[in-house]
């Protein structure tokens, strides 16, 4: 079952998987269809795609509940730390990068059909270390201290060196809007922070 994304890729992904002998039992634009789906269609593999309308943890959520033998794997433009390790703790069964190709999607999803988890080779790194509890680095942005993932810290530090984020996103190999996502991200931290600074500072 292919759910989210637009719908040229979905056609394409629904003809890979098709010439390789499997079949597309639905399809599904959005977050709050696709656990109904999976369970109408007893799905036994539903790819989710990372920007799917309502949010790729909500859509690997609703699978999990109403069709809890059916595997999820989500699917996104670049293997990113934070990425894949929201899809594993919603109960996603692998992350497959769109970069893998046609070959490597149908090998996926015969992989996640098998029953074994699909993590790429580059991601299992993440994984360890989060399990370690070395997801989070303590770093100061603008005064405030905050927890950011390695990879916002990663992020902030090539930005402070007069980076440009175009230019992050090329030595950290990243989308140019995964870049800016964590930017983002790290501006909410600050902002979220600020305001209890302020007030710790005032009763002191």
């Amino acid at each position: 079952m292919l759910a989210g994304g637009q719908a040229l890729v979905r056609a394409a992904r629904r003809s890979v998987l098709t010439r390789a002998g499997l079949e597309v039992v639905a399809e599904v634009t959005d977050a709050s269809r696709a656990g109904k789906a999976a369970e109408l269609y007893r799905a036994g593999v539903v790819l989710v795609e990372f920007d799917i309308t309502g949010g790729c943890v909500l859509a690997v959520r609703r699978v999990i509940e109403r069709s809890p033998a059916t595997a999820v794997l989500v699917v996104s433009p670049d293997l990113d730390q934070e990425r894949l390790l929201a899809a594993v703790r919603a109960g996603a069964d692998g992350f497959v990068s769109e970069t893998l190709g046609a070959g490597g999607l149908v090998r996926a999803v015969e992989v996640a059909l098998g029953g074994d988890t699909v993590i790429p080779r580059a991601g299992v790194a993440t994984l360890i270390e989060q399990l370690r509890g070395g997801g989070q680095e303590q770093t100061s942005v603008d005064g405030l201290p905050l927890q950011l993932t390695r990879r916002e810290a990663d992020v902030m530090a090539r930005l402070r060196d007069g980076m440009t984020p175009k230019e992050i996103a090329y030595e950290l190999d990243l989308s140019h809007v995964t870049v800016r996502r964590h930017l983002s991200s790290v501006a909410k931290k600050a902002r979220q922070a600020r305001p209890l600074t302020l007030a710790l500072e005032s009763t002191s």
